[in-house]
C-alpha cells in the first residue's frame, strides 16, 4: 500500500493516483525518433523559401566573437517553425527569444509571435511578419512593445511608462552557403535605419555541427 505524503500536489500527480497508472507529459522538446520523422517529412511549399533558416546558429559580428546562438526548428508536419534563442553571457546561454513563424495563406507570408528574455518576467514581445525578397533574402518586419517599467532601447536607460512603449526593427537573412548566413539587425530611428547594436548591421550565422 502506498502513501501520499500531504501537501500540494500536481494535477498530474493526482490524476496518476485516481487512475492507478503511471501519467507523463510531452513538454514538447524535439526526440532523437522525433527529428528523425520530422527529417522524413516533405516541405510545404509556402516554407520552401525559408527552410534554410532551419538549423541551430552562431550569431555574431563578422570576424567577432559568438555574441548568440539561434534555433530554428520545424515543429509537427512542419506546419509551423519555432524560433528561439540565447544570448552568450560569460560563455552562458540566456533565454532571450521565444516564440512561431506561421505561414499566413491570406497575405502569403508568414506570421510572427515571440517572447523576449522568457525567463526575466519581464512582459515584453515582438509581433511582425516574414517575408522573402527575389533574392532570397528573408526579413523580419519588426514591432517590439514593452511593458510599463521595462528598459527601452537604444540605450536602455529609460524605461516605459504606464501605456506602454514600442520600437521597430528590421531582420535580415540571406544564404551563404549551406552552412552560412548573412545577416543584420536594424533599429528604425527618426532619421532612418541604425543597427541596433554595434556590429548589427554585418552578422554572420555559422551552422552548429550536428555532431
Amino acid at each position: 500500500m502506498s502513501t501520499v505524503t500531504p501537501g500540494r500536489r500536481s494535477p498530474l500527480g493526482a490524476l496518476s493516483i485516481v487512475l492507478g497508472v503511471s501519467v507523463t507529459i510531452n513538454l514538447g522538446l524535439p526526440t532523437c525518433t522525433a527529428v528523425r520523422a520530422e527529417e522524413s517529412i516533405a516541405t510545404p511549399a509556402p516554407y520552401a523559401p525559408y527552410a534554410f533558416l532551419i538549423g541551430e546558429w552562431d550569431v555574431g559580428p563578422a570576424g567577432g566573437k559568438t555574441a548568440a546562438v539561434a534555433r530554428l526548428r520545424w515543429r509537427p508536419t512542419r506546419t509551423y517553425i519555432w524560433y528561439s534563442g540565447a544570448l552568450l553571457v560569460e560563455s552562458r546561454g540566456l533565454p532571450s527569444w521565444e516564440g512561431l513563424l506561421v505561414w499566413n495563406g491570406v497575405r502569403k507570408n508568414l506570421d510572427m509571435l515571440l517572447v523576449l528574455e522568457p525567463a526575466s518576467g519581464n512582459l515584453v514581445q515582438e509581433q511582425g511578419t516574414v517575408h522573402v525578397e527575389p533574392d532570397g533574402t528573408v526579413v523580419r518586419e519588426i514591432t517590439a512593445f514593452y511593458s510599463e517599467g521595462n528598459a527601452l532601447p537604444p540605450k536602455w536607460d529609460k524605461a516605459a511608462g504606464p501605456e506602454g512603449a514600442s520600437a521597430t526593427f528590421r531582420h535580415t537573412f540571406k544564404p551563404d552557403g549551406p552552412d552560412r548566413i548573412l545577416a543584420s539587425v536594424m533599429r528604425k530611428t527618426e532619421t532612418g535605419w541604425a543597427p541596433n547594436f554595434p556590429g548589427s548591421d554585418h552578422l554572420v550565422m555559422t551552422r552548429r555541427s550536428s555532431h
